[in-house]
């Protein structure tokens, strides 16, 4: 098989880089693609809309996008762990059993989540206060056509998976950037042009991961002819059950972390609707750190997985100790930023006074969490590639949780800027946690014995 990038020889801070910078620039291109809908929804006004109930209807849809999120990732992250294991085990066969049964579970999980989204959106809008309206006439309008297609999103992930374990970066890069460009062209074009408004935003999106999903397709039938994923006879409850195991933990994480992000969201909403759009901009111009961090923890992902299959534990710890080195003094800059020019980016997205203000109060409070935020995606990154997915989930789920008491008990006194701190609180502890257990496991794994669950699928 000549389509999968080794990352057990070589330059270890070249292949970290081969791997990782088109992750990155994914990530950074995901990034933009998310501010882009954020800019032109904050421009309905042109169109005769409510900028700043626009802004706070898809900001609330976008927690039923999060939610499914979660199911995305189990098959996900188990496919990609267990893809490249398989690759540094040079065990080709598991490769295409692997992949068959990652994209199996996508489609499954995807329709599943539509479904439902269309059949319970009211019901899932009831949950939060919302006294507006017209903030939830536009949620109705937003949410049934990014819910119902949302099976797209899943597909591409499970190809994105399977790309990723083979280290074939470069290629997701590629192909999901032209999704990206697409919907920045469609946005205006739609939102405003059409007049469509947020319905054109959700359209943009929507067609924009369709085409994604084609290019993903005829690109991986003519890239990787040897893997096949397309045969029935590769499906396989054992491969099901590996891919499960490693990620059902990430995606309960996932699910949790958003379910407790949605009870937070409710108590927002008693403090109106800038306050809730402040924390829609704030949370995207947050992805300066965390969607980088996400980036480069699926990189440590494949590079600690394809190693640890491969045995070459020295090679783990230098990587980790290579990047850590460029990644926590990135998001020390980040922080700084955020701490020194709040209000320069929030007017970025929205001219409205007290949503401004609002949004630099929560920018300069969670300037504070940068630092750790990164410590926990290169921890997390460490220990998914190891297989253990379920010590960054367990830290993960215990620290989310605290948000909650934590959110209640502050804002009593401090108001939003309480539930602010919760937040800040909630990240710092994850970080010390999983900066302690990555200590632990890099100085002790050459001695330990790492379970890799490698056992050959038969086909």
């Amino acid at each position: 098989m000549k389509k999968k990038y080794d990352l057990t020889e070589g330059s270890i801070l070249k292949n970290l880089f081969i791997v990782a910078l088109p992750i990155l620039l994914t990530t950074i291109s995901q990034m933009i693609y998310n501010l882009t809908d954020l800019f032109w929804i904050g421009r309905v006004d042109l169109i005769g809309m409510n900028e700043t109930d626009a802004v706070a209807a898809v900001g609330t849809a976008s927690y039923v996008t999060w939610l499914a999120f979660g199911f995305l990732l189990i098959a996900k992250i188990g496919t990609s762990v267990k893809i490249s294991h398989s690759v540094g085990e040079k065990k080709d066969h598991n490769i295409s059993v692997y992949a068959t049964n990652g994209l199996f579970l996508e489609l499954t999980f995807g329709i599943l989540t539509s479904i439902l989204i269309l059949v319970f959106r009211k019901q899932f809008l009831s949950l939060f206060p919302i006294e507006n309206q017209q903030v939830v006439q536009y949620a109705l309008m937003y949410l049934p056509i990014i819910g119902g297609f949302l099976f797209f999103q899943f597909l591409n992930n499970g190809f994105s998976a399977i790309n990723e374990g083979l280290g074939q970066t470069k290629i997701n890069l590629i192909i999901l950037s032209i999704g990206f460009v697409l919907n920045i062209i469609l946005d205006p074009l739609l939102i405003l042009v059409f007049r469509m408004g947020i319905q054109g935003a959700a359209i943009a999106t929507v067609t924009s991961q369709f085409i994604t999903l084609l290019v993903f397709y005829w690109e991986y039938r003519r890239k990787n002819p040897d893997i096949k994923i397309f045969h029935v006879k590769n499906l396989n409850g054992e491969a099901i059950r590996n891919i499960l195991k490693i990620g059902i933990p990430t995606g309960f994480h996932s699910i949790l972390f958003t379910s407790i992000s949605i009870y937070i969201g409710i108590m927002v909403y008693a403090y109106g609707e800038e306050v809730i759009a402040a924390q829609r901009i704030g949370t995207q111009v947050e992805q300066l750190t965390w969607m980088i961090g996400s980036g480069f923890q699926s990189a440590i992902t494949v590079f600690v997985g394809q190693n640890i299959g491969a045995k070459k534990y020295s090679r783990i710890k230098k990587g980790i100790l290579y990047l850590s080195a460029i990644l926590i003094p990135y998001s020390a800059l980040v922080a700084a930023f955020l701490l020194f020019a709040p209000g320069m980016l929030m007017r970025i997205f929205i001219d409205e006074p007290a949503t401004v203000n609002y949004g630099i109060d929560y920018l300069r409070i969670i300037s504070l969490a940068q630092i750790f935020m990164m410590i926990e995606a290169i921890g997390a990154g460490l220990f998914n590639g190891l297989g253990r997915s379920y010590v960054p989930s367990t830290t993960g789920i215990v620290g989310n949780i605290l948000r909650i008491p934590i959110a209640i008990w502050l804002s009593k006194t401090l108001l939003q800027d309480g539930i602010w701190w919760s937040l800040n609180v909630s990240d710092i502890f994850k970080g010390m946690i999983l900066l302690t257990a990555s200590i632990i496991i890099y100085i002790r794994i050459d001695k330990i014995e790492i379970r890799n669950n490698l056992e050959v699928v038969a086909g």
